[in-house]
């Protein structure tokens, strides 16, 4: 059966992949990343950009209300005006009416932008007006002549009049005499004016915001209730909220205040305000995410920047698990602060409305677009080299492939192999290149293992060399050494009738002390625990492990054990001892080292085992020997002493001892026959 996996493709079409993969990969990683590293960055400014234009458009708009403000406070101190509310009899209030039409007059001749002017009495009743219909009517339900009855200046966000349904900003100012508030004054600013400052917005000059990204923005006014007041251009999101309103409390309050004015019944052609139903926003629900930001920024009275989903529709619901059914829109917010009234929580100016300046993400990503199709046309052109290099490698493959086989037979045959043989080939990126170093790099590794099974031998013959128990274990321990780099080593052995394990050789410097003498208990430390377990242990962090020490203590900070290797001395499965390597660095001992060390320990331990039954030999035969000696010795004292009795010459001093104690007695000397 014929095979279609990648290591049964010709080598041509092999290479032909790897050489895409390599040029291709590369490059578009690097277009993605500059493109998006780009697109960040360009986002970040533009986002600086469009908050720095609302900033401006929301200063532009808020001193537009301060100057009309001053001229309400202006006409509430005329004097005609003072005495015409300050007025108690009917005749006289009839009298001052002139004066207070013509204050009304004025108002509406010098400002342009207010259209509606009004006076009210205590009681909110209106007694002057430019609109002679509403004379006489109680406007004590709006919140404006409730302010300027309590004293207070007040400005309301865009509203749409109760009478005339079109937008304004109701703004009003206390009547004040004597300290007292005797009346209100207020007027109405046309949304239109307000309007005008987005449009005219848009037409100021500036070198963050281009020509063609101005004709694509679209600036409006958002109240505290999320809901769209006013706009640049024509739009269908006007008087929308950007999300659903679910509180009823807002919604009450929206109704209660007639912020969107009112609507008559569909079966009456005309109706007059008094039939008329507030009306209530209809939600954008697809825009609640940007709701929220602008919600919270009008309550913080932040000026920022935002991302957000524009729908296509403003009846569109939001995507399914955060999916945008619209465009990405990048707007840029700032508030319209209300200099007389403060925020309760802050201290600082109220704010009345946030100015929203909004910008489609594709305009100024435009460039971005152009820089990732430039990316495609060059990872093209890059695609076609990479087939012809491809096809002009193939053709070289054949020699690099002789040389790694002519190579790889020599080892087999055990002839002289360098490195530098085939340098030329592993010099290669390829995959030729790539087998060439790993075929180096094992016959390297296999010589390196050669060459430790030798060294092994070697040490194995040296430690098997001396038959003293304190010389062989000595020689273990110098010869681990010429080959595991070590500051201290301790071999233990085992202790049958005490089960402990007593340290009998030692070697060591740079501060750690000799602990010759030393026991341990199995299964208590690391020593105990690699006697205990008969298994090798390998220890990079001796720390790392608090519940067990180290086979030596500390000196002082700069001898403290911190990495540790140790294995098992075994015959069979019985105990000889351990083999023990500390170092003062983390980390001084590796797998290698392990796996040398298990190696030299089986012959460490039947030369230590062989030493010691050589040194009990050797002291029984001495003890042997001694014995031996004494009774020689006590036989030849014997034969000595008889030999010195029985001679005449003892027998001589005998005799004249005897004489010499007999004169020294008085008495007569014995004859020959009376002697013994």
């Amino acid at each position: 059966m014929k095979k279609f996996g990648f290591g049964h493709w010709n080598i041509r079409v092999k290479l032909l992949v790897v050489m895409l993969i390599l040029s291709l990969v590369p490059l578009v990683a690097a277009v993605w990343i500059n493109t998006t590293s780009s697109a960040e960055v360009i986002t970040q400014q533009t986002r600086i950009s469009l908050s720095r234009l609302a900033y401006s458009t929301a200063q532009r708009i808020e001193q537009f209300l301060i100057d009309n403000h001053n001229f309400i406070r202006m006409a509430a101190s005329e004097p005609e005006v003072v005495s015409f509310l300050s007025a108690t009899a009917q005749d006289e209030q009839v009298r001052l009416q002139g004066g207070v039409d013509n204050v009304v007059a004025n108002l509406i001749s010098s400002d342009p932008a207010i259209d509606l002017v009004g006076f009210y009495d205590l009681e909110g009743d209106v007694v002057s007006h430019n609109n002679p219909e509403i004379v006489g009517r109680n406007y004590l339900f709006r919140d404006y002549v409730q302010a300027a009855l309590s004293g207070e200046q007040f400005t309301s966000g865009i509203q749409r009049g109760w009478t005339t349904d079109t937008p304004g900003i109701n703004a009003s100012a206390p009547v004040v005499k004597e300290g007292q508030a005797i009346g209100a004054i207020a007027t109405r600013i046309q949304g239109e004016f307000v309007t005008d400052i987005l449009r005219n917005t848009l037409d100021i000059e500036s070198e963050d915001i281009t020509a063609q990204d101005r004709e694509n923005i679209d600036i409006f006014l958002v109240n505290e209730y999320g809901i769209v007041v006013g706009h640049s251009a024509e739009s269908d999101w006007m008087y929308r909220s950007l999300g659903t309103i679910e509180s009823q409390e807002i919604l009450d309050t929206i109704s209660s205040v007639r912020l969107l004015g009112g609507s008559c019944p569909e079966d009456a052609d005309q109706c007059d305000a008094s039939e008329k139903t507030p009306r209530l926003p209809e939600p954008i629900p697809a825009a609640q995410s940007l709701a929220d930001t602008l919600l919270e920024a009008i309550q913080s009275g932040e000026a920022g920047s935002a991302r957000y989903c524009h729908p296509y529709n403003v009846a569109d619901a939001p995507g399914e698990n955060g999916q945008c059914n619209g465009t990405w829109h990048v707007v840029g917010y700032a508030p319209v602060h209300d200099p007389f009234r403060l925020n309760p929580n802050t201290g600082e100016p109220g704010n009345l409305f946030m100015v929203v300046v909004d910008v489609p993400e594709e305009i100024f990503l435009r460039s971005i677009e152009q820089q990732r199709t430039q990316g495609i046309l060059i990872a093209l052109a890059m695609a076609t080299l990479a087939v012809v290099a491809s096809l002009v490698v193939a053709r070289t493959l054949a020699q690099p492939i002789d040389k790694l086989a002519t190579a790889a037979k020599r080892v087999e045959n055990d002839e002289p192999f360098e490195p530098e043989d085939i340098s030329d080939v592993t010099a290669q990126g390829d995959e030729i290149g790539n087998l060439a170093r790993v075929f180096s790099d094992m016959v390297i590794s296999l010589r390196a293992r050669m060459a430790e099974l030798r060294t092994v031998y070697e040490i194995g013959q040296d430690i098997t060399a001396t038959l003293e128990v304190d010389e062989t274990l000595q020689a273990i321990l110098d010869r681990v050494r010429d080959v595991i780099t070590y500051d201290a080593a301790e071999i233990t052995l085992f202790d049958q009738a005490e089960q402990k394990l007593i340290v009998t050789a030692w070697s060591g410097s740079g501060g750690f002390a000799d602990t010759r003498g030393r026991s341990y208990e199995l299964n208590k430390g690391f020593t105990g625990l690699i006697g205990q377990e008969r298994r090798s242990l390998l220890v990079a962090d001796t720390r790392a492990d608090k519940e067990r020490k180290a086979v030596t203590v500390k000196l002082s900070d700069d001898a403290a054990v911190r990495s540790l290797l140790g294995v098992p001395l075994l015959i069979r499965d019985r105990l000889v001892g351990t083999l023990e390597l500390i170092s003062k660095q983390v980390g001084t001992f590796n797998k290698d080292d392990q796996r040398l060390l298990e190696t030299i320990a089986p012959q460490a331990a039947i030369a230590i085992e062989k030493a010691q039954q050589i040194h009990e030999r050797e002291q029984k035969l001495k003890n042997q020997i001694q014995q031996l000696r004494i009774e020689i010795d006590e036989v030849k004292r014997q034969k000595q002493v008889e030999q010195i009795v029985g001679s005449d010459y003892f027998q001589t001093l005998r005799e004249k001892a005897r004489s010499m104690r007999r004169r020294s007695t008085g008495k007569a000397a014995p004859s020959d026959e009376a002697k013994p």
